[in-house]
């Protein structure tokens, strides 16, 4: 026996697909697991970012309690700071297990912030979609060079916001790439789950995030859909899932018969959409419509003000965080509140206002087509608890799957254009799957609702 729990994080894989070809064996190691243990969705609140949900399994809470909603997050004067810095004293579920004494490697989990002394390795940064730090960081800090030298740096990655029409050679060489990552990862898991025993092993493999993100067109529920490119090269995300499969094979193996066993993936995908083009100007005319609205309670339909109960110097604004390009998020304050002043210590906008918003927000539609733009709004900072919630966006805004409108229009807003950029085919969206395989976690996951009860899972397990 090599460790006690092995857990491997599949970042960015389509929970449902990962269902899907567990349950037909496509991906027979996943099926092995699904056979002999359990396997079962996750579930999240809509319009997380890859960034919250992954804070979510480390901190073993949900994003309410941590408050990471994006890698950045406005300061003091409006200046963007990275949102980890924050979370320098934060303990993550197995810093808690590493001061009971027991022995843990943690290797490439997303979206880790700097890694802290531990009873292990701890190593962020090396093979990761998204990095927060320039060059791989560890503890001990000798491990980043170690591994570096023995598996090599990082393959080229091309999974920015933007992407123009991939060519045959184009995705070819991107799948290359990506599953040159998966081998070197699968490598330098089985030299260090092999170099010791091990109390819990944590994995993670990038690669289905940055194919899903490239290559999302290839399902053929996709408006971009090409079959006949698909006979061509094939479905890249099915050969990077089927090399993840092997290595996950191959640590299972290796862990030992006795391991406990955890492999998930926190979100599910769909076909991108994106207003970020037009955000800008959607929310000055926002601001120019609030700009008569009284701040206090308003009787009538939500959406009809009149300009008779205008107070200018109590008057509300909206404002754009920073989020995926997919979801826009929108803080909703007074004028007067300090800007980059903690949102959660000012006075939250009412359900009124909110709904005043959110109804000339629906109302937009599509230039061309006449579709809505707009197919959800959600509120984070008053729908969600926990003592970072009030900090949350205000208001998600969802543009619809598979839209980039260059142009829309409604009756309170008018007509706003500007031409959308090319942008990746693929996005996130809640979801998630987790397969559980060993005597205790197996049965265990019937208690696992979303990736912030994982920790929890392996702290019980570990417990025994």
């Amino acid at each position: 026996m090599t460790t006690r729990l092995l857990m491997i994080g599949i970042d960015g894989a389509d929970g449902r697909l990962l269902d899907r070809c567990s349950a037909d064996g496509s991906l027979p190691r996943l099926a092995a697991l699904r056979v002999s243990g359990r396997a079962r969705r996750l579930s999240a609140p809509q319009g997380l970012t890859d960034d919250a949900t992954w804070a979510s399994f480390q901190y073993a809470v949900e994003v309410g309690e941590h408050g990471r909603y994006h890698f950045c997050f406005p300061q003091r004067g409006g200046r963007l700071g990275k949102a980890h810095w924050a979370e320098r004293d934060r303990l993550a579920f197995w810093d808690e297990l590493s001061d009971q004494g027991l022995r843990v490697a943690i290797i490439d989990v997303p979206k880790c912030r700097n890694p802290r002394p531990l009873n292990g390795v701890h190593l962020v940064d090396w093979l990761v979609h998204g990095r927060y730090f320039p060059k791989p960081r560890s503890q001990p800090p000798a491990l980043a060079a170690d591994i570096l030298a023995r598996f090599g740096p990082a393959p080229p990655s091309q999974c920015g916001y933007g992407q123009t029409v991939l060519s045959d050679v184009d995705i070819r060489a991107i799948t290359q790439d990506l599953r040159d990552g998966v081998a070197k990862k699968r490598a330098a898991s089985l030299h260090y789950l092999g170099s010791e025993h091990w109390d819990l092993f944590v994995i993670g493999f990038k690669e289905a995030h940055c194919g899903n993100h490239a290559f999302w067109d290839f399902d053929a529920s996709h408006p971009a859909y090409d079959p006949a490119r698909h006979a061509r090269v094939g479905d890249p995300v099915m050969s990077i899932l089927r090399d993840i499969d092997n290595a996950i094979g191959d640590l299972v193996a290796a862990a030992g018969s006795t391991a406990e066993v955890v492999v998930f993936s926190p979100t599910d995908f769909e076909a991108n959409g994106c207003l970020d083009h037009l955000m800008p100007e959607i929310v000055e005319r926002l601001n120019a419509n609030l700009s008569v609205i009284h701040a206090g309670p308003i009787e009538g339909p939500p959406g009809r003000w009149s300009s008779s109960q205008a107070s200018p110097s109590h008057d509300w604004r909206c404002s754009i965080l920073p989020y995926n390009e997919n979801w826009a998020a929108i803080r909703v304050s007074r004028q007067s509140q300090t800007p980059g002043s903690d949102p959660s210590a000012g006075e939250p906008p009412d359900a009124v206002l909110l709904q005043t918003i959110e109804t000339q927000l629906r109302s937009l539609r599509d230039v061309e087509s006449g579709r809505p733009v707009v197919s959800a709004i959600t509120r984070p900072s008053s729908e969600l608890r926990g003592s970072r919630a009030k900090s949350l966006p205000d208001l998600l805004v969802h543009c619809a799957s598979g839209l980039f409108p260059n142009g829309v229009m409604s009756s309170s807003l008018g007509c706003i254009e500007a031409q959308c950029p090319p942008m990746r085919p693929g996005n996130h969206i809640a979801g998630g799957f987790i397969f559980a395989d060993g005597a205790f976690v197996a049965d265990a996951i019937a208690n696992v609702r979303t990736v912030a009860d994982i920790g929890s899972l392996a702290k019980a397990a570990l417990a025994r």
